[in-house]
């Protein structure tokens, strides 16, 4: 029997590296400015900034709203059912469970800066009839990175694989301790555990 086989079951399986959040990077369209740059206009004075103008606008160039949006006020006094619920969600938070400040930071990117910042193990397990839908996932944390570790918080790092956006920086990082685990919530279960040598 070899020295490399584990004996037993194999803690090891599956688990995530950055490898595997890899993405083909987009080719780049050639892009060239075809405006030409307006006057340089003198900066107006400190007097005419600060003051306010005592006409009141005209009808002409005020501004109209034509299309109304509005708040997520509801007027339910006891909690939705599910079935209330997820288009609810779906309708404020789309397919990524949370507000989101950037299109490409998904659920992906954010799980990615664990696993890349050697932060946590995962491993997901698929469905053996659909190998696009995972059943559950594990995670162990490994450290927990603190502001004083990461030296300057508003420092960018860049992803040790090609993915979009490419880099990162703490605040993502803080908010990848939220964000990485929101994978369909509604359905999908996390096993989460510390690691032996997690730091406390």
């Amino acid at each position: 029997m070899s020295g490399n086989k584990p004996k037993g079951k194999d803690k090891g399986k599956s688990i995530r590296r950055a490898e595997d959040y890899q993405i083909a990077a987009p080719t780049r369209l050639p892009l060239q400015n075809q405006f030409q740059t307006l006057a340089d206009y003198p900066p107006l004075p400190y007097k005419t900034v600060v003051s306010r103008p005592t006409a009141k606008p005209t009808a002409d160039n005020s501004y109209t709203i034509l299309h109304t949006e509005h708040l997520c006020l509801t007027t339910h006094k006891t909690v939705p059912t599910n079935e209330i619920l997820k288009p609810l969600v779906q309708k404020i938070f789309g397919d990524k469970h949370f507000a989101t400040d950037h299109s490409q930071k998904t659920q992906q990117f954010y799980e990615l800066i664990l696993v890349d910042t050697h932060s946590a193990d995962i491993s997901h397990t698929h469905d053996k009839s659909n190998s696009n839908h995972i059943l559950f996932s594990k995670c162990i944390i490994r450290q927990v990175l603190s502001a004083q570790q990461w030296k300057n918080p508003f420092e960018e790092r860049i992803f040790s694989v090609p993915f979009a956006p490419q880099t990162y920086d703490y605040n993502d990082y803080r908010m990848a301790r939220f964000r990485a685990f929101l994978y369909r919530p509604e359905t999908h279960s996390w096993f989460i555990n510390f690691h032996d040598n997690c730091p406390t």
